[in-house]
């Protein structure tokens, strides 16, 4: 009984693949902060080194490369604009250098998700990046508020 109702609660692996592909989206955009090199190099580097780990963890054999790259490539061509969104949509005692590169590189993700790429619910995409916020440390509170000013 307890092995069927364990099994029903396990998410589709298409979902999972997605999933991986926004948390190794949010670590390959944290490490490109850092990094002065061709994001192209990062993300190979990155699926080359560290994917391993993810796909172990959610028991998939790989992500959806094709929304793990549109993605990143989505946040650098429209980094401007989403900054802008993310910016316009704190609070008034809060600024945009304010939040940690964490922060930033989720809020960032999500915004590109929700406004430009537009292929998954919102509530889809605001639940995803408020578990990824939460893993990482960020609060999901404060980015609940923000993702849902921006889907607006």
């Amino acid at each position: 009984m307890i092995k069927c109702y364990k099994k029903s609660n396990i998410r589709h692996a298409s979902v999972r693949k997605k999933t991986g592909s926004r948390i190794c989206s949010t670590q390959v955009l944290y490490g490109a902060f850092f990094l002065n090199s061709d994001i192209n190099t990062i993300i190979n580097t990155f699926l080359e080194n560290y994917s391993s780990f993810i796909l172990k963890k959610l028991d998939i054999k790989e992500i959806d490369l094709n929304l793990f790259k549109s993605i990143i490539n989505g946040v650098l061509d429209n980094i401007d604009n989403i900054d802008k969104l993310i910016s316009d949509n704190l609070s008034c005692d809060w600024s945009f250098e304010r939040l940690s590169v964490t922060e930033k590189t989720i809020l960032r993700l999500a915004t590109y998700e929700l406004c430009f790429e537009k292929n998954f619910k919102k509530t889809t995409i605001v639940n995803e990046y408020i578990s990824i916020m939460t893993v990482f440390g960020g609060d999901p509170n404060f980015a609940n508020a923000i993702l849902e000013k921006i889907s607006e």
